[in-house]
Order: structure tokens, then sequence, then C-alpha cells
């Protein structure tokens, strides 16, 4: 790799043209424009997530981060990236019910290999699910082999032109990657195997290009308007405003249309005041939807993939966490599990076998046996099944029970998951004022009554 090209990949600078020609940079514009007015004062709050396979894991992800807090010195980011190498999107589509939705992202970045159609219902629940603004884009320019470093893979050309397709259908913001992958190339006299370490990712210069491709059409362009409905809705409601009702006693009632309601904090409650936290006049723990659980951990021998790749759950949970432990009886290469499952709160809930469909005494875990990944990991790595071997995961609220008074600029998430309609949310205040500035609600664009919003 020449000096040149190093240091004009290093050179990473925001390119405001590249998204001024792109008609689909309106779909990131609410992010944008909440970014580009952030100040010290009153900054921006944005979540962030990377999810795929491999090739999301790079560091190229870490490098579009220090680009983003570099440009936007003020903004509080939340990054996440939650990407499993090796994972196609017809298994990626089952760990996204642990960490994709439950998670909420306001900007999303989406890259996967495998079936479009689970990549596309992937980005449709998205949609119905949360109101993040999504970032898709085609795959870089690979090899065939190792072994034949002049062949250009040319199977994901056919992929792109779907992949374009699914953007505007969804309001996505894409970007042609390899197209741009393919100039860059021309225009520096590379090969394809210059800016990769094996067959298909990325070395550090590819990194680096990558980083810089996505990141240059990440940009405010005013003519492209605020996006204010294609991702759904983020709204600030003053608590103040007439969709608050404000009791004598300090209790609140929110008004509101979607699923995800934060209160932030204006610091003037009183240390010890609290407010149980009511929706449609009823308490939270009871409902199904309101719950989340967490990616299971991983497999045995060292692998990075989850062993499980998903829990389901037919009754309400409760927080606690889970245990499931392989019993002496399975079968080394882990094609049979023997297990039983026992929940810190729940207790012993019954036991089952791999090859068949498993739901707990309490409902609050249910497993099919084609989530199951320990055989193919035993094989992977040329090991057996450890005695005893262990998979735990949380069940966990995505609401507060209980609020309590805290300081300035806190946010505090309030309830995500219930159906995207019209609700009340009302916060009984016990001793006195809340000290509530303002409640952000979050709205899909897809309504309930429109579309199934739990696929």
């Amino acid at each position: 790799m020449n000096a040149f090209l190093v240091s004009v990949l290093t050179a990473v600078s925001a390119a405001p043209a590249a998204a001024e020609q792109n008609p689909s940079a309106a779909y990131i514009q609410r992010t944008m424009t909440a970014l580009e007015a952030s100040t010290a004062q009153d900054p921006a709050h944005v979540r962030v997530l990377f999810y795929g396979q491999s090739i999301t894991a790079q560091a190229w992800t870490k490098i579009l981060q220090k680009q983003l807090e570099q440009r936007y010195p003020t903004a509080r980011f939340e990054f996440r990236n939650a990407a499993i190498g090796g994972y196609e999107s017809s298994v990626l589509i089952r760990t996204a019910d642990h960490d994709l939705y439950p998670w909420y992202p306001d900007l999303l970045f989406f890259h996967v290999y495998g079936p479009m159609d689970k990549y596309e219902e992937i980005v449709k629940r998205v949609r119905q699910r949360t109101s993040a603004e999504i970032v898709i884009w085609t795959s870089h320019l690979n090899i065939v082999s190792p072994d034949k470093p002049d062949e250009i893979n040319t199977t994901h050309d056919a992929r792109a032109v779907q992949i374009r397709a699914v953007a505007p259908k969804y309001h996505c913001l894409l970007i042609d990657l390899r197209e741009k992958w393919r100039r860059y190339l021309a225009d520096h006299g590379l090969a394809v195997k210059d800016l990769l370490s094996d067959s298909v990712h990325l070395n550090p210069q590819g990194c680096e290009l990558y980083a810089r491709l996505i990141g240059e059409e990440l940009v405010r362009v005013p003519e492209r308007g605020d996006n204010p409905t294609a991702a759904g809705t983020i709204a600030t409601v003053a608590a103040d405003s007439s969709d608050v009702t404000r009791g004598a006693d300090g209790s609140l009632t929110l008004r509101f249309t979607g699923n995800r309601v934060l209160a932030i904090s204006d610091g003037t409650g009183a240390a010890g005041v609290k407010a149980t936290v009511l929706l449609d006049g009823q308490s939270l723990d009871g409902r199904k939807e309101l719950w989340a659980i967490t990616r299971p951990s991983v497999g045995p021998a060292g692998i990075w993939m989850p062993a499980v790749n998903h829990v389901a759950f037919e009754q309400p949970l409760v927080e606690e966490d889970w245990t499931l432990t392989c019993l002496p009886d399975s079968t080394p290469d882990g094609k049979k599990i023997h297990f039983r499952v026992q929940g810190s709160v729940t207790g012993e809930d019954g036991e089952g076998w791999s090859t068949e469909r498993f739901v707990s005494r309490s409902q609050r875990a249910v497993l099919e046996p084609a989530d199951w990944r320990v055989a193919w990991t035993l094989m992977y790595r040329k090991a057996t099944l450890p005695e005893g071997f262990q998979v735990t995961w949380r069940s966990y609220p995505l609401f507060t029970r209980r609020y309590e008074a805290q300081p300035a600029g806190t946010r505090t998430l309030l309830v995500q998951g219930c159906a995207n309609q019209a609700h009340t949310l009302t916060l009984n205040a016990e001793g006195g004022a809340l000290g509530i500035r303002a409640f952000v609600v979050h709205a899909p664009p897809v309504r309930t009554e429109d579309a199934d919003n739990r696929p």
C-alpha cells in the first residue's frame, strides 16, 4: 500500500456533496438535524446501533464512531455494536428480538449477507417496532478466494440490486458502497485484494475507506427536509403542554400516541419523591409486550456466537436471571442435549431436549430446536460438550414501575413496547412535585391497527 493511499484513507472528513446528490439522505435528516443543533447547554441524545455479521463487527465502526464524536462534540452518543460474525440474515432475524428492537436505536446501521427475504423482514420489523432512522448499503467488492486473488466475486452484484429496491420501500438512507468502492479502486489503480485481509474481510486500509465512504454521507442537507414521518416520530412534549394534565398532588397524566416514552427531569423534584407509573390506568408488570430477554450467553469452546439464538415467552415475565444447565445424558457432540431450566425468581422450571420444542412450566421460557447452536459450535471447534455446560440470559422490563425524582437532564425510560396507538401514561406522585420538564414520545411509522406490531 503506497503512502499516498494511506494519507488519502486516513484523512477522514465530511463530504456534503455525496449526501446532496443522494435523495435518500432525506431519511436521516431527523438525526442529522438534532446533531447539528446540539449545544453544550442543550445536547442531542442519539442512540446508534450497528447490526449485522462480521463485516459490521470490524474496526470501521469504531472509526465511524470517532468521526461522529469529533464532528459533534456536544452530542451525547450511545453507541452499541451487536453484530455477530457468521450470522447471515436467516439467523440474525432470530437474535434481533434480543439485540435490536428492545434497544430501540435512534439511528441503525444495518448490513448482513444471506437470504434477502429475511434481510427485508428485519428492516420491516424495525419500521413496525421502532422510530429508528436506518442506514443500509450495498456490499464492498471482494474476491472469490485467497487462492484466486485476482478473481472478483460477482455474486453480490445481484444482491446490490435487491438492496437498492429495499431502501426506498422502507425509507432508508441507501449508500451505494459497491459502486463507490469500484470507483475508488479504479481512480487509485488498486486491485480488490489490496483492501482485504482474506477473501472478504477488510484490512486496516479497507476499514478506513469503509468508514469514510459511509461517514461522508451522514450530513445535514436542509433541502432534503427534516424526515418528520418516514421513520416515525420523536416528539418532545413539555410537562406544561395541553397534552399533560397535572394533579393537585403533583401527579401527571400524558396523552400520547406511540410505543415508547421517556421522562426528562428538570432537577427540581425533592429527594425521595416517587410516583407509581400506570399505562391506560393499569399497572405495567402483567403486560407481556413490555418485557424483553437479553441475548443468551455464548456457546462452548470459546465461540463468540450465542449457544441458543432465541428465547421466547408466552406469559409475562419477572425480572430475573435464567440458567439452562446441560445434563449428563446429553450427547457429547451436542446434537441431543438434555437440559433443565431455572429462574432466579421463578425457580426450577422444567426439563427438555434440544431436539424438541420446549415450553417451561411457567411459560416464561420457550426454546425451538432450530435455535440451538451448540452442536454446530462443537463441530466447528472440534470439541465435545463440557460437563454441566450452562447457558444464561436475563429477563427485564421495558418500563419503570416507580419513577423517582432525578438530577436535571436525566432521561428515564417510562414505558416501551406497548401497542403503537393512543394511550395515557399516569405518574401518581407520592410526596410532592416530580420535577419532570418534558416527555419524549416515540412513534413508529406503522400504526398497530395497520400491521402486527409483533411479527
